[in-house]
């Protein structure tokens, strides 16, 4: 008689020689097939400044005199790319560049201080109501324009143009202490996707 250990043990040992002759005799089809020439790319925002590369633009007048006006200046803004932008920002900075000989020397915000902004628009509407007299001399400034927060303007769709214009005056009623002081404005142009 066998014992029954050793029964159990031959119905294992029948069982896994049962369960690898089965595996070696599964097969597996499979069929690969590969495709080419896909191509994958992003999209492009390409803010151009009358129709250059660069979005900062330098606005300059020299040898004004009370009351001179310089513009309106009309800056065409062109997004070339691909994709279209979803907002626009806008920023304005100022160097000092004054002339010689320079009597009193006036800084470049007391300088910015004078130059009252007459126009400024974008996309055919007047944005100045969105700046703020931060100096609170009862006029909107150069120095207005460098503290105020012009981000979020519509955008420009793909292959599109639109207009930026902005005009100053030198204020009429500015003394001799600032002749020869002078600022160059720059103003950028950030277009969003």
């Amino acid at each position: 008689m066998v014992p029954a250990k050793k029964i159990i043990g031959l119905i294992i040992a029948l069982f896994l020689l049962t369960g690898m002759s089965g595996i070696g005799t599964w097969a597996f089809f499979n069929d690969v097939e590969t495709s080419f020439s896909n191509v994958l790319a992003a999209g492009t925002l390409d803010l151009k400044t009358d129709d250059a590369d660069g979005v900062s633009q330098t606005l300059l007048a020299s040898n004004l005199a009370p009351g001179d006006i310089v513009g309106p200046e009309t800056i065409i803004l062109k997004n070339s790319g691909s994709l279209p932008g979803s907002s626009l920002d806008l920023s304005f900075a100022y160097l000092e560049n004054d002339g010689s000989p320079n009597p009193a020397n006036k800084s470049a915000n007391a300088t910015a201080a004078v130059i009252e902004v007459t126009t400024l628009n974008y996309g055919g509407s007047s944005i100045l109501s969105s700046v703020s007299d931060n100096n609170t001399n009862g006029y909107k400034d150069v120095y207005d324009l460098y503290t105020a927060n012009l981000t979020g303007q519509s955008g420009i769709n793909s292959s599109s143009t639109k207009n930026f214009e902005i005009a100053v005056q030198l204020r009429t009623d500015v003394n001799k202490d600032f002749q020869a002081d002078g600022i160059d404005i720059t103003m950028t142009f950030v277009l969003n996707q």
